[in-house]
């Protein structure tokens, strides 16, 4: 039988799993909810991870037990505690004897994101995570625990900071801002008093204001507000990067730099070019790049290579074609 690989990448908002043949070649997919235990607790996460994979075995025609290897990348991998309980509790009791390898979804979105096994990636969403591999196989993360942690960016931060001017503007303690009237305007309030009844105690409402888009879209307007928040957003990204290229010894080295998250798709180009300005005074031959695969993709290939096969250009094209 020819040797087969799985991989899922399981967030908070669904699961997805991928086999893959030695060839590369797509055997299955599937999908299911979220796979985050902590949102959902171990069983109903194991419950999406589980079906995702069955799925995915029914369409390659494959029993668990038929697989080579599996790489899981899981959102909620996150503590030493997670990678002793995390196998035991949830993932054995669905591989039964068959092999696997747990890590963080970070590393799917890294491995996903570029054709070398090595590399850097800085995610840049609600929260910020990054990860890095250098050629001797040494990986690093940084981040990902949260702003009370030592994260000072992602979406959900430059939201914190902008509601933050709109309230200081209007209660004496900060400057004027053009924030201010996208923000009333976006929430339907006329007052910061309005903004705060709506918002103080939902989440879900402030959160769905999608206020890090006014944010770029107010610095890209000149705001100087809302491009310190831009600006502060990027010098932690580079920061970030930085301190995982020193760590793994990558200054010299030519290699992918990835960038992943929806913060990186606002519309303020001084928000990529600070980062870019910053990583190339130390790593002058990173190359920034968008992912190339999804991160399911990425979780196939780890599992892959860690059966000692080599992804090459004939792999890649295999992956190219498997769109989400």
């Amino acid at each position: 039988m020819s040797k087969t690989f799985l991989g899922v990448d399981a967030g908070a908002t669904k699961t997805h799993a991928l086999i893959l043949n030695e060839d590369g070649a797509v055997l299955g997919f599937g999908e299911s909810g979220p796979g985050n235990h902590e949102s959902f607790g171990y069983e109903a996460a194991g419950k999406c991870i589980g079906d995702s994979i069955r799925q995915a075995c029914a369409e390659a025609s494959l029993e668990i037990s038929d697989l080579t290897q599996s790489c899981f990348c899981l959102a909620g991998a996150d503590v030493d505690s997670d990678f002793e309980t995390l196998p035991e509790v949830m993932l054995r009791p669905i591989m039964g004897e068959s092999p696997f390898l747990l890590k963080n979804d970070a590393f799917g979105c890294l491995r996903g994101g570029t054709k070398d096994p090595f590399g850097v990636m800085v995610n840049c969403g609600t929260a910020q995570v990054a990860v890095g591999r250098n050629r001797e196989g040494k990986e690093i993360r940084l981040g990902g625990y949260g702003f009370e942690f030592g994260d000072f960016a992602g979406g959900g931060v430059i939201a914190m900071w902008a509601a933050c001017a709109l309230i200081r503007e209007e209660d004496g303690r900060g400057e004027p801002t053009r924030l201010s009237a996208l923000l009333r305007e976006r929430a339907q309030v006329s007052n910061a008093a309005e903004f705060l009844n709506k918002t103080y105690r939902d989440p879900e409402f402030f959160a769905s204001l999608k206020i890090p888009k006014l944010v770029f879209l107010a610095s890209r307007e000149g705001d100087p507000i809302a491009k310190k928040i831009v600006l502060d957003c990027a010098e932690e990204m580079a920061v970030t990067a930085v301190a995982l290229i020193r760590r793994l010894k990558m200054e010299e080295e030519v290699f992918d730099l990835v960038t992943a998250g929806s913060v990186f798709k606002g519309e303020d180009p001084d928000f990529i070019e600070s980062i870019q300005k910053t990583v190339h005074s130390v790593a002058p031959k990173a190359r920034f790049t968008m992912p190339l695969f999804d991160p399911v993709a990425g979780a196939a290939l780890l599992a892959f290579e860690d059966a000692g096969l080599v992804a090459d250009e004939a792999v890649y094209k295999q992956l190219e074609a498997f769109k989400l």
